[in-house]
């Protein structure tokens, strides 16, 4: 639930047609009222569909195949990890469709086809963390508007040796935190969406540009339950209640009033209903983790509403929504719009800038709520828009005055 992004499926109320643009369902479709001239957030309060359940959707998948999926895209992702350098452009076409999209965290941001995939992402983060390996704590499948999709979440370990992005190396042990949506079409990954925390790598390699995150900033935790990586057939019943599990909570965050978050502001959007008491929020480089409700609204959700009291939806959807067992995952590239008119969100005063986000959500539910939530935002993306360079800040500031390693360091010194 990012309320930062709490975004799944918050509205944009139309006045004149009465209708709500990206409802918990597919924007082509919203709900319709035929009330009289009242209140948007009114008229959902008198919906007797309250979370909008008609308009969910959930299309079952062929297990075997989810599992080859699955499994297809653990080996084309590790190979690209860890496979000699030598054979990346190999493993790329084996792999890849030739114009593949991607869709990287910002620097990197928007690429298209192989060529421009291993120059500009995988060949720097090899040269970066030369003996890499991919640690795998979260894979699902699933299908979404008629496509196989998979999604991975866990980190990059190796010892960072060289920059990247102009972020110093640190000749020591570092984990890049990865989070990824892929879409796949005959045994190819045609499309991926890559949040890879560089503000957290920013972290660990001792620099930090921004005012001091209100969470905990942490390595985040496989599932406790240590079954992230789904390789054996779920009960369709259950993914369906997965995932209907959490467009009820996002549908639920579509009652705040865009007012001050007051106790009783937040309290209507019942969000106790849907979360265990000790959920756990492992939040990006920037905001952090926090644990239950109360911490959660404390270190994440009140900032970012006063920040963003307007945001919301857009028809452009989700590029990913999926329930597989016990696991959901739902993403947005831009989908979650806000004005930023509140102060202090990042310790940077409002700008009045309009907006875009990109974030995915994955959640682990029990047999009754959410439990766990692991929530990929593209910050720096983000602070650019406000004005807020913060790889232009680390150059400026932080000036490597030579690299030399531990033992050089020593070895000089006596």
């Amino acid at each position: 639930m990012s309320d930062s992004i709490l975004w799944a499926d918050l509205r944009v109320f139309d006045a004149t047609s009465y209708k709500f643009d990206g409802m918990a369902g597919d924007s082509q479709n919203p709900p319709t009222f035929s009330t009289g001239p009242v209140d948007g957030w009114q008229m959902m309060a008198v919906s007797k569909d309250k979370y909008f359940t008609a308009s969910f959707e959930f299309t079952p998948i062929d297990q075997a195949q989810n599992i080859a999926n699955k499994r297809r895209v653990m080996v084309i992702m590790r190979a690209l990890a860890e496979a000699q350098v030598e054979r990346l452009p190999e493993i790329a076409r084996n792999g890849l469709a030739a114009d593949i999209t991607l869709h990287v965290t910002h620097p990197i941001n928007e690429l298209r086809g192989i060529k421009a995939g291993l120059e500009q992402l995988w060949l720097p983060l090899r040269r970066a963390l030369p003996d890499m390996e991919r640690r795998e704590h979260f894979v699902a499948g699933g299908r979404y508007r008629d496509t196989d999709w998979v999604a991975c979440m866990g980190h990059y370990l190796g010892n960072f040796e060289h920059d990247l992005l102009g972020i110093p190396a640190t000749r020591g042990a570092v984990c890049l935190r990865y989070c990824e949506g892929h879409e796949l079409r005959d045994g190819k990954i045609v499309q991926s969406y890559l949040f890879l925390d560089f503000l957290d790598l920013m972290r660990q390699a001792g620099y930090w540009p921004l005012a001091p995150s209100l969470g905990r900033e942490m390595r985040w935790l496989p599932p406790r339950t240590l079954d992230g990586v789904i390789l054996t057939p779920q009960d369709e019943a259950r993914s369906r209640w997965t995932i209907e599990t959490i467009l009820k909570m996002h549908a639920a965050l579509g009652y705040y009033s865009g007012e001050l978050p007051t106790r009783a502001v937040l309290d209507e959007m019942e969000q106790a209903k849907h979360w265990h008491k000790d959920f756990i929020w492992y939040g990006p480089a920037g905001i952090g983790t926090s644990r239950g409700l109360r911490r959660y609204e404390d270190y994440h959700q009140i900032p970012f509403l006063t920040a963003f009291p307007d945001r919301g939806g857009s028809a452009q959807g989700h590029f990913i929504r999926i329930g597989d067992g016990h696991y959901a995952v739902t993403g947005g590239w831009g989908y979650l719009r806000a004005t930023h008119s509140g102060g202090q969100l990042f310790g940077i005063p409002a700008t009045g800038k309009r907006l875009k986000m990109r974030v995915m959500d994955f959640y682990r539910c029990d047999d009754e709520t959410i439990v766990e939530n692991w929530v990929p935002i593209d910050v720096p993306h983000l602070l650019l828009q406000m004005g807020v360079d913060v790889f232009g800040r680390m150059r400026h500031q932080y000036r490597q005055q030579g690299s030399l390693s531990a033992s050089e360091w020593l070895v000089k010194r006596n």
